[in-house]
């Protein structure tokens, strides 16, 4: 793959169903920041300290404010994808 090449975008099971159970303004956030992930993974969140590794946490702006809702995230070089494992709403 060449440089600048959007790297693969997919849902783990609790991924897909956080997004189904999303807002749809929470659904539309999660949406633009899969565009932004697929640019630039490394940029988009923080690395988030777990026994794997790779696991990354990002806080998204839902409807123009910083909300309580946050994408983990993995990345896997060897595949280039990076897999949305959850979306964490709060109140």
């Amino acid at each position: 793959m060449t440089e600048g090449t959007p790297w693969a975008v997919a849902y783990s099971e609790t991924g897909r169903a956080g997004l189904a159970t999303a807002t749809a303004e929470e659904r539309a956030a999660v949406l633009g920041f899969e565009k932004r992930v697929a640019a630039s993974p490394y940029t988009c969140g923080e690395l988030y300290p777990d026994r794997v590794g790779g696991l990354y946490t990002a806080l998204l702006n839902v409807a123009g404010r910083m909300a309580w809702t946050s994408v983990l995230y993995r990345v896997d070089e060897a595949r280039r994808e990076v897999l949305i494992v959850a979306i964490v709403s709060g109140p």
